[in-house]
């Protein structure tokens, strides 16, 4: 009953006491400047690339690296940036994808055992080199992308740090400064290494997995060429977790909440044709309940990315039924790989451990 429960936890479970509505509103004030910024200006591409940079790194909010919100943003955004630039610039040769793909689950893998903050930041990196590793539009394009990425980030820790000010987080007496606990943090993750160079069994397990998973999803893309197929590896990096029983869970959620997005964005292009000043503000409200929604449930807050992305290809120039079903099917494809490989891992691991319990037996 309690694996069952495991697995069906990111699906069925909804704390609602976990929702963060108003850090979501705070966070959501920088896309909409890009996304106006970009529809002004006519580069809606643009402003849609730093729009979803901007998304990313609002994230980093509820993450405090070096004991700050603002760090977090900043050690984000470079991340995302320089991934950007690493995967645009190999775009157009598959065998460095492959080594980008490779390199960035060995990092995110690695990245994930140091702590949830260091792991999401090598997450988004590497799902920013997936995507970028899909637009082979040579040197000038990738410098341009990565500036976009930079400049929504930027953008974005602007406006955090105004909310600061302008809102100071009350401190409790006594209690360190941020520039005095970074040293301290800086000691915690170092010790976090050390244990994990000593203890890096299951790690190597999780790099292992993750590196086949997004070499195999990445590779299979490339070679029958599926249209907007970094979605694939994405999806599988997104679901793979280090043990089987999430790994399970978040798929169906991520699954599940896909379909019901994708479902909702056809019905809303088909009976409801909205007029295209209307695409920010539903960009924006679809990102408000991702922020909302990131800590309660794993399948509503697929069913809200969904619909962001979606809306946000509209707005780029991408028809919106299009964008709908290719995400579908994509992400239906990518969580079938993590799943399917994370199964055929953990089998093989059961078999391992029957054979040598039988060798024991016999030599005993």
């Amino acid at each position: 009953m309690h694996r069952l429960f495991t697995i069906s936890e990111d699906t069925t479970a909804f704390p609602w006491a976990k929702r963060t509505p108003e850090s979501g509103v705070v966070a959501i004030i920088a896309m909409g400047i890009a996304l106006l910024a970009g529809s002004l200006t006519g580069h809606t591409s643009a402003g849609a690339i730093a729009a979803g940079s901007a998304f990313t790194v609002g994230f980093a909010v509820f993450h405090e690296a070096l004991a700050s919100g603002l760090l977090s943003m900043l050690a984000a955004t470079l991340g995302i940036a320089s991934a950007t630039l690493i995967g645009s610039l190999a775009a157009p040769w598959s065998d460095l994808v492959l080594l980008v793909a490779l390199v960035a689950a060995v990092n995110y893998g690695l990245l994930a055992e140091l702590g949830p903050t260091e792991g999401w930041i090598g997450q988004q990196s590497a799902v920013f080199a997936i995507i970028a590793s899909y637009f082979a539009q040579g040197p000038h394009y990738a410098l341009g992308r990565a500036g976009m990425v930079l400049a929504g980030g930027a953008l974005q820790i602007l406006m955090f740090w105004i909310y600061c000010l302008l809102r100071p987080k009350q401190r409790e007496p006594g209690s360190p400064r941020t520039h005095e606990r970074i040293p301290e943090r800086l000691g915690e993750l170092w010790r976090c290494l050390l244990d994990e160079l000593r203890n890096r069994r299951n790690s190597i397990s999780y790099v292992v997995r993750l590196s086949i998973v997004l070499v195999a999803s990445t590779a299979l893309y490339r070679y029958y060429h599926v249209r907007n197929g970094y979605w694939i590896p994405m999806t599988a990096l997104l679901v793979l977790r280090p043990q089987w029983g999430h790994t399970l869970s978040r798929g169906i959620a991520r699954m599940l909440g896909t379909v019901v997005g994708a479902g909702i964005a056809l019905i809303l292009a088909k009976l409801l044709p909205f007029p295209d000043w209307v695409l920010p503000a539903l960009v924006v409200l679809s990102a408000w309940g991702c922020y909302a929604l990131q800590a309660v449930n794993y399948a509503a807050f697929s069913l809200f990315i969904t619909l962001y992305i979606v809306f946000l290809f509209r707005f780029g120039g991408f028809s919106q039924t299009s964008a709908a079903h290719i995400r579908l099917v994509n992400t239906v494809v990518g969580g079938s790989i993590a799943l399917a490989i994370d199964a055929i891992w953990k089998l093989a691991g059961v078999r391992n451990r029957l054979f040598r319990a039988e060798s024991a037996d016999s030599v005993q």
